[in-house]
């Protein structure tokens, strides 16, 4: 394939990515609304639309051989998230506001399933294990969103613990329920299955376009997928987050920013490496596990110590993501 072609056919399968992914995250959105999910559910399914183009191509470039970029999507896209989707849009608003227990809820998921995936790629734990140890403290998580918080405060749990947890409970309901309200139209719903089926197809037209113009341009592996495809395919997040903090919604934009990351690592490399394997000791895994648990850790404790973020605190994941890339570049 010339050089040429790669690059159409990149650059194809990047807009039909990217739209159909808009598409996908209203017909999920609208579908919550109208069948009465719980908010924090509806939230939960947006960034899953949102996270569409970063796990299919993902998955797509596992399956092509190309493990090593694959990974790099995945765990350069939760950079890419932590970067723009928190640091940036704090830049653009001057302010995300949060509360401390949404923080905590939220990013404590996010930073166990980093923690898991670490010790799958680094020391070897059993695909098995790793998948069973994430989704167990996900499913657990997906309850706290879609249960009542009067059923939360029942939880056989230590009183302190239930009454945080329902606390939290209280805020996403609350927030997220304020954060949208859309009339019962079906229109968007029906875009739903053709928008995956665009996603899938756009996402393998734009990895395959990719891995030829990186060989034939004789960019690295690593750099191709933690940085290049990474960011690219989060755009759809960063745009979404950027528009929430605008209108003032920190809750949602922390909650879409550690919901994406805790979501590509669950279906980007939990799942994939049960059904594919081979994944341990992936080169450039270790620098990205690194990098990523130092800057998720930088994010909870700024957004903890000033229960939001400012253009300062957003400056400064900015600032660690474009260390990340220039030491990607080396």
């Amino acid at each position: 394939m010339s050089t040429a072609v790669a690059l159409l056919v990149f650059l194809v399968g990047l807009a039909v990515s990217l739209g159909a992914s808009e598409l996908l995250v209203r017909g999920f959105g609208r579908l919550g609304t109208n069948v009465g999910l719980a908010a924090g559910l509806v939230g939960l399914l947006t960034a899953l639309g949102a996270d569409a183009p970063e796990i299919s191509s993902a998955i797509t470039a596992l399956l092509s051989g190309a493990k090593d970029v694959g990974l790099g999507v995945i765990l350069g896209s939760n950079l890419f998230n932590l970067a723009a989707l928190l640091g940036f849009s704090a830049v653009v608003a001057g302010r995300v506001s949060f509360r401390r227990i949404l923080l905590v809820l939220d990013a404590s998921v996010a930073l166990w399933a980093t923690l898991v995936v670490g010790l799958l790629l680094l020391v070897g734990l059993a695909p098995i294990v790793a998948l069973v140890l994430v989704l167990a403290v996900f499913l657990f998580y997906v309850f706290l969103l879609a249960a009542e918080p009067h059923r939360v405060d029942r939880l056989l749990l230590p009183r302190q613990m239930r009454h945080r947890l329902a606390a939290a409970a209280r805020v996403i309901h609350g927030d997220l329920e304020r954060s949208e309200r859309l009339h019962v139209l079906w229109g968007p719903v029906w875009w739903i299955i053709p928008s995956i089926a665009a996603i899938v197809a756009g996402s393998f037209a734009m990895v395959n376009g990719a891995l030829v113009l990186g060989d034939h341009w004789h960019l690295s592996r690593i750099f191709l997928g933690a940085v290049a495809l990474a960011a690219i395919t989060s755009l759809p997040n960063a745009y979404a987050a950027t528009r929430m903090a605008l209108a003032g919604n920190g809750t949602a934009v922390v909650s879409l920013a550690f919901n994406s990351n805790t979501l590509n690592l669950l279906a980007g490399v939990s799942l994939p490496a049960v059904l594919i394997g081979g994944l341990f000791s992936t080169p450039g895994a270790m620098a990205d596990i690194a990098w990523l648990t130092a800057l998720t850790l930088v994010a909870i404790g700024f957004g903890y110590l000033e229960r939001g973020l400012n253009r300062w605190s957003g400056l400064a994941l900015i600032a660690g993501y474009l260390i990340f890339i220039a030491v990607a570049l080396r």
